[in-house]
């Protein structure tokens, strides 16, 4: 456990017990000590008090592959060619969060693995992207540099809100949806932001 969990849990613990021996001398104050309400006050801050402290930390070593695999996700998303980035993470980060979902021992382990979990799917999001780049790109019809919204990209559009451009198609006077090609961008930063959240839980927990 590291030193910033254990001093935040002691100030947790000593800032309830305090909160909780003014609220009781309050009510001996005011007389309303009725129906044993001085004991629930005590009996509810005892309870805070022991969650706080038998609440286990994350342990790190059992994350350390799922960690890794993160982590060189984290460099390949950063790179030059935002579509360089292998597809192997999938299977790893996959295969880690498998290893480890059902050996979770706390609240903080279970929450790590649900925010695993979304930067799954949100690679998965930027690897269809990237993978749909060269939909019609070789028609002289299509604009260059942009990227042809599929029923397939429809969800990844509005999820990401995505600006979109209509295109008309003269040939069947039907109208087409692009956006731009470095869209894959907006997904990644949001990798990237769910990476440091991650980061973060493994840090301070």
């Amino acid at each position: 456990m590291s030193l910033p969990t254990i001093a935040t849990r002691q100030w947790a613990i000593t800032y309830t017990i305090n909160f909780g021996v003014r609220a009781i001398h309050y009510i001996e104050r005011c007389h309303i000590r009725q129906g044993g309400m001085v004991i629930q006050v005590f009996s509810a801050i005892l309870l805070f008090t022991c969650a706080c402290v038998s609440e286990p930390s994350i342990d790190k070593g059992k994350f350390a592959e799922l960690d890794r695999a993160v982590q060189d996700l984290k460099a390949a998303i950063t790179s030059s060619d935002p579509c360089d980035v292998p597809d192997t993470f999938q299977q790893r980060i996959a295969s880690g969060i498998t290893a480890v979902k059902d050996k979770t021992n706390s609240k903080g382990e279970r929450d790590l693995i649900v925010a695993y979990s979304h930067l799954l799917t949100t690679y998965k999001d930027g690897l269809l992207l990237c993978q749909s780049r060269t939909h019609l790109s070789n028609f002289d019809f299509f604009p260059k540099g942009r990227i042809y919204v599929s029923q397939e990209l429809d969800p990844l559009v509005e999820k990401y809100d995505l600006s979109t451009k209509k295109h008309l198609y003269k040939r069947t006077g039907q109208y087409m949806r692009s956006i731009d090609g470095n869209s894959i961008r907006v997904i990644w930063e949001s990798a990237r932001t769910q990476i440091k959240n991650i980061e973060n839980m493994m840090n301070y927990n």
